[in-house]
């Protein structure tokens, strides 16, 4: 008797001990990687670097259909002139891409985000303007995904970063705006009104001169 494929996500991988690269290992050697539709990458002793990255990518190869990558202190910078090598497996599948504590610039980013032609959901959170780093040269941004599910983005407050993703090539074309903690994101809801049936919007109401927020507004809007 035939047993029936398993479905679903079988393993969300992180690095959060010292067993997790045996256990990638092992779910290579098995078999069950390409059944992987989830991965998250949290370097509990450092930042997600390309070196960290490569060192998986020999078995990373075998997850051949993921759906959904989050990546915890990213270094974005670093990646955009290695980005084929160690995410390009990748880019024919993911429909989720959660960002969280990015370092680089915004265009830097925003090229990262623009490799996944396929994408639907994003979620922003935190990223850090680094102004002092080593330099690459700097592809154009010449696509970019779908965009047509949930665009998060959480305390981010770089109008360069809102203007980028406003001005992508294919356009914001999501159903869910969720912006949390940000400072003026106007231009990205002006760039996805034509799309959007939900806005949650959680709003710093900002005073004084030293630039910090005194309240917040909520608000929930179905369209």
């Amino acid at each position: 008797m035939e047993r029936s494929k398993p479905t679903g996500s079988l393993f969300k991988l992180r690095r959060g001990c010292p067993e997790a690269f045996e256990r990638l290992v092992n779910a290579d050697r098995s078999g069950l990687l390409r059944y992987t539709r989830q991965l998250t990458f949290k370097m509990d002793d450092g930042s997600v670097n390309p070196e960290n990255i490569q060192k998986y990518h020999p078995h990373l190869r075998s997850i051949t259909n993921l759906h959904s990558l989050t990546l915890v202190l990213f270094r974005a910078h670093q990646f955009v002139p290695v980005f084929n090598e160690c995410f390009g497996m990748f880019t024919n599948t993911l429909r989720h891409l959660d960002i969280r504590y990015a370092y680089g610039t915004d265009r830097q980013l925003l090229y990262i985000i623009s490799q996944f032609p396929l994408l639907e959901d994003l979620t922003i959170v935190s990223p850090t303007e680094l102004t002092t780093h080593p330099g690459h040269p700097f592809p154009a941004i010449t696509q970019s995904p779908l965009l047509q599910g949930t665009l998060v983005l959480v305390e981010a407050d770089s109008r360069e970063l809102f203007d980028g993703l406003a001005t992508l090539p294919g356009g914001i074309n999501c159903r869910s705006l969720e912006s949390f903690r940000c400072r003026d994101p106007q231009v990205v809801l002006d760039a996805c009104g034509h799309s959007l049936t939900s806005i949650s919007y959680l709003s710093p109401v900002w005073s004084g001169d030293d630039g910090e927020p005194n309240s917040c507004i909520r608000t929930h809007t179905a369209i």
